[in-house]
């Protein structure tokens, strides 16, 4: 006897128990911790929309939205338990209105959308608002890096290649360089910031809608720039996100380097920086130690923030070019790490920096000792006696 058609036979419900556990719930805990307010923004301005537009009339989107502020009001999202009971938080959402409104009145504020724009622009409002902060805590870096930089002009260190003593230069000089980089650090987060700031609302799934929906009023509601133009691209484009944490992944890394040097510069055997007694842990055995252990911190942190970045770029790899959920949920809720990390990073070296200074007897002795100055002697020879 032939086997029965699996579709006819199978008495299974959703969510399977694993599934839950290993994907559902830990989707719905991202949302409540992440994206809550987001989500409030999305219904409230596409509500206004539909209103505006006369695709809703005022008396019902008035008991949407009356039913929206109750719900607001009476759920605590930190106090919600996944059950399985709905898909995701966006249903659970959907059934609470249905509960206080009906059916008939609840469905229609979810009329000319999907989540796959919902989402998109969600995770968008999400990276716009860490990308601002972020960059409030770059610029504060770099203010301490120029002021440090005009401060130190002329006082002497000693300039290292492949871990060499090379030639004498001044911690202005230094830092004026990785000033230089970490500038075009930030312009590379404007831009980031630029492709993240096209609204995707009004996608809808992916060939926006029939219904005469203004993606542009949407969008100024949210407060984008503008909506994103190509409807495919708004739920299939993901680089709104390589292109955020591909910035993340490269000031990291450059901060990295600075970092590094400065641990080498605080050794014994160069001692070239004086780190003060504030930002210097003891030992619990050796009286002598002072461990200038920030410093390790921030660069384990810088490596932990490119890494967090890394990893999500390295989601995407290989990923088709559609709305997928790679790039989605869990994915965005990892690189949120990345800016935690990221925040403390640049919070710690600008106070690092701040602070530190050039020991100058070392650094002379250093000089002495390496004999650096011995490139302009052979230069003046050359110059002066023709040889």
């Amino acid at each position: 006897m032939a086997d029965m058609n699996p579709r006819l036979s199978d008495t299974s419900h959703f969510p399977d128990p694993v599934y839950k556990e290993t994907v559902l719930r830990p989707l719905f805990d991202g949302a409540k911790g992440h994206h809550v307010e987001a989500f409030r923004r999305i219904d409230r301005a596409h509500l206004v929309m539909l209103v505006e537009t006369g695709i809703l009339d005022r008396d019902t989107a008035g008991r949407i939205a009356g039913a929206l502020e109750a719900i607001d009001a009476e759920i605590d999202p930190s106090t919600l338990v996944y059950t399985g009971e709905v898909e995701d938080f966006f249903f659970l959402i959907e059934r609470e209105l249905k509960a206080r409104i009906g059916v008939d009145i609840a469905g229609r504020l979810h009329t000319a959308r999907s989540r796959n724009d919902i989402d998109h622009t969600l995770f968008k409002l999400g990276l716009k608002e860490r990308i601002d902060a972020l960059m409030v805590k770059a610029r504060a870096l770099l203010a301490v890096m120029i002021d440090a930089a005009d401060r130190q002009q002329a006082t002497l260190i000693v300039a290292y290649t492949h871990g060499q003593p090379a030639q004498p230069s001044t911690f202005g000089h230094y830092l004026s360089a990785a000033i230089e980089v970490l500038i075009r650090d930030i312009e590379r987060f404007a831009e980031a910031r630029r492709i993240v700031d096209l609204s995707s609302m009004g996608a809808a799934a992916i060939t926006t809608s029939g219904f005469p929906i203004d993606r542009a009023r949407v969008a100024e509601l949210l407060g984008f720039s503008a909506a994103q133009r190509n409807s495919y691209s708004c739920i299939a484009a993901v680089d709104y996100t390589t292109s955020t944490y591909s910035a993340i992944e490269l000031m990291f890394l450059h901060l990295g380097r600075l970092i590094q040097d400065f641990q080498f510069w605080t050794s014994f055997e160069v001692g070239q920086i004086y780190v003060p007694n504030a930002l210097v842990q003891i030992s619990s055995i050796m009286p002598q130690k002072r461990n200038p252990v920030p410093i390790e911190h921030l660069r384990h942190l810088a490596s932990q923030t490119f890494g967090r970045a890394r990893t999500v770029i390295d989601v995407m790899h290989n990923t088709p070019f559609t709305d997928m959920n790679d790039s989605e949920g869990e994915t965005q809720g990892m690189g949120y790490e990345a800016f935690v990390s990221a925040s403390r990073v640049l919070d710690l070296l600008a106070a690092l920096i701040g602070q530190i200074s050039i020991d100058p007897e070392r650094v002379d002795q250093n000089i002495r000792r390496s004999c650096i100055t011995i490139t302009e002697l052979a230069d003046s020879l050359v110059r002066i006696e023709g040889l």
